[in-house]
């Protein structure tokens, strides 16, 4: 790996830590946070998007849809490269929309992200919701469909 991208991968990392250590106030500034999880299921269409469904997720049921605004970046780990994504969840009372950080195995076909929630690109129920998710999950197809879950805590504007 050249030393251009060593630098890009460690400041992408940087920027992740400082993110996720400016979270928790703004969780802290709103009381009406829960702690949401469910269960996710993924289809890749092959055009740089994603589309499924969440399932056992109270609040977050409903159909799923990303958006890769990144070409795939290497990362020190030869089998492992990181990407971002746009995320939205749509349901019945809203769209909530993310903004994502991602890591993926390419061996093993384990994928980790970290959803930002951007209370912009949110509507319904979800307008202006804060937090933060975390999605895990494996392809086990080569990455035609992925299984995972998917966890952390919402806090909206409203007592919902």
């Amino acid at each position: 790996m050249n030393r251009g991208t060593k630098r890009l991968a460690m400041f992408a990392m940087v920027t992740v830590a400082v993110g996720l250590f400016s979270l928790p106030q703004l969780a802290l500034a709103n009381g009406n946070c829960k702690n949401l999880k469910g269960n996710l299921s993924v289809v890749n269409n092959f055009d740089g998007t994603t589309s499924g469904t969440i399932t056992q997720g109270g609040k977050l049921n409903g159909t799923t849809k990303a958006t890769f605004s990144s070409a795939p970046v290497p990362t020190p780990d030869t089998n492992t490269i990181s990407y971002i994504d746009n995320f939205s969840v749509t349901t019945q009372k809203g769209v909530l929309g993310t903004s994502n950080v991602a890591i993926y195995d390419t061996v093993r076909g384990l994928f980790s992200e970290i959803a930002r929630i951007d209370p912009n690109a949110s509507e319904g129920d979800f307008a202006g919701a804060t937090g933060v998710l975390f999605i895990i999950g494996q392809t086990t197809d080569g990455g035609a469909t992925f299984q995972g879950k998917i966890e952390g805590e919402i806090c909206f504007i409203s007592g919902l």
